[in-house]
């Protein structure tokens, strides 16, 4: 098999989607599709099975997906290992990041880092969005992200925790909630709930959105938002209320909303994220520092 048949059959494995998988290679649909057909028949077998949605590997699909995977990774990893024996730790190290707190302290461990490896440098490529906050490193645009926890992603590796901070409801001002200082999850139940649309990430949104109260009851009606601004907007509005990480309340405060304390929230944790398949002596190195420097903790307090 040639490598971009490879590559797209892998990619398509992720994906499940002909459209996106395309965007991700930045080759047309139309292409990816004549590779998968061409990879089919030098199989000699379907890998795909097509829906009205996307695809789903086939079992043979599955299989070669399992054997595949481990030596793409392989390929890559002598590469970039070649690359950097070649040039030493030098070289340039992209950095993403979901919310302006995890932003600044990757610009603070940046300086670190670039100070104590002068052949270095470090670069802050792209701020994610909490509809796709993984979408950088899916399309290669960042080597590492730092963005909220679960991560469970297969392929992806979990590094050093890097923030760490309370979960807050937000409401409208004058709202009961606000009224009494604090929010409870049973609230949920009583009111329309914003979250995150997070396609294909039901964990994700369920850890901090989840379906039903401590008591067992269902949580209102779940509005779907495509960005943070969108979602405040909403509350400002009066249209719901939503938990919110302290790091997005902190900075977007706006006349209209109330941040109270949600009562019984676990605490939130952002770490540092990159692909398995493009862990480098860069990306380990800025790693250690991460986790020698430890976690920050936001203590802001919307009361305040």
């Amino acid at each position: 098999m040639e490598r971009q048949e490879i590559e797209t059959f892998l990619a398509l494995c992720e994906e499940l989607h002909f459209g996106r998988t395309a965007k991700r290679l930045r080759i047309s649909p139309a292409r990816v599709t004549q590779l998968i057909q061409k990879t089919e028949r030098r199989i000699g077998g379907a890998l795909f099975e097509r829906t009205t949605r996307g695809v789903v590997p086939t079992a043979l699909g599955e299989q070669l997906r399992r054997d595949l995977a481990p030596a793409q990774q392989a390929v890559e990893e002598a590469v970039q290992l070649a690359a950097q024996a070649a040039k030493g730790i030098g070289g340039e190290l992209r950095l993403g990041f979901l919310g302006t707190a995890n932003g600044r302290h990757l610009a603070e461990l940046s300086r670190a880092f670039e100070a104590g490896n002068p052949e270095s440098s470090v670069r802050m490529a792209v701020e994610s969005e909490i509809v796709d906050h993984l979408r950088p490193l899916r399309d290669d645009r960042v080597d590492v992200l730092a963005t909220l926890l679960p991560v469970e992603e297969p392929g992806l590796v979990v590094g050093p925790v890097v923030v760490r901070e309370r979960l807050l409801m937000a409401v409208p001002e004058g709202h009961p909630i606000a009224k009494r200082g604090v929010a409870t999850y049973e609230d949920l139940a009583d009111h329309p709930v914003l979250l995150s649309t997070a396609e294909g990430l039901d964990y994700w949104v369920n850890h901090f959105v989840p379906q039903e109260t401590p008591s067992g009851r269902p949580v209102g009606d779940r509005i779907r938002i495509d960005s943070l601004q969108a979602g405040l907007a909403l509350v400002a509005s009066g249209k719901g209320i939503g938990p919110i990480i302290t790091q997005f309340a902190q900075f977007n405060q706006h006349p209209g909303i109330a941040y109270v304390p949600l009562e019984g929230a676990p605490l939130i944790e952002s770490a540092l994220i990159w692909k398995a398949s493009r862990e480098t002596g860069l990306v380990r190195a800025f790693a250690r520092l991460a986790e020698n420097r430890g976690p920050v903790t936001l203590d802001w307090n919307p009361a305040a």
